[in-house]
């Protein structure tokens, strides 16, 4: 087991804004889980991977974030005790389930940080009729590449006469290994 013990857990209230109803969290331990940050990357759809300092940021539903670092897990945005150990608890156990099987893993080194809302946009078929529940497709392509929403929530994107941009559109998110949050 790679992560077996946790040495500390702050759970705490924002510095900036100590009025806010959300809690921060941070554990400390002493193992390094480095090796398999990549490897959790690929599992959950990593937001944003720095491989050159070790730091893997994973982006959760709810506003929630949770930020692997080599000796070091901050969670962002809980909204009680029982949620900060919950999501403690759960990420502990992702990642020593990836690690333990990580020889049936592909490690990946990016994130989806690096998608473009305006390469997004280019490949929609720009008839912002609002069916997706978006004012424009501008919104609608920012709302994809933060994965609030799948390609499935613009039905103009099926028909057949956008087969190809559909096509591409797929290959794009798919590059960037993209995933909607709930997905």
């Amino acid at each position: 087991m790679l992560l077996d013990q946790i040495d500390t857990f702050e759970i705490f209230r924002p510095k900036m804004d100590s009025t806010k109803e959300v809690l921060h969290a941070i554990a400390t331990f002493q193992a390094d889980i480095s090796p398999a940050l990549p490897y959790v990357n690929a599992e959950l759809g990593g937001w944003d991977y720095d491989q050159v300092n070790q730091v893997l940021l994973l982006k959760l539903s709810d506003g929630k974030w949770i930020t692997l670092h080599p000796q070091k897990i901050a969670i962002r945005g809980i909204r009680d005790l029982d949620e900060a150990h919950a999501l403690l608890a759960w990420i502990q156990g992702q990642i020593n389930e990836i690690f333990e099987h990580r020889d049936q893993i592909t490690p990946r080194y990016t994130g989806q940080a690096g998608l473009k809302v305006m390469e997004i946009l280019r490949l929609l078929p720009m008839t912002s009729c609002k069916v997706c529940g978006y004012a424009t497709c501008m919104a609608y392509a920012a709302a994809l590449r933060e994965g609030e929403i799948s390609l499935e929530d613009c039905p103009p994107l099926w028909e057949e006469k956008y087969r190809e941009k559909r096509e591409k559109l797929q290959v794009y998110l798919e590059s960037f290994c993209w995933r909607a949050l709930d997905a």
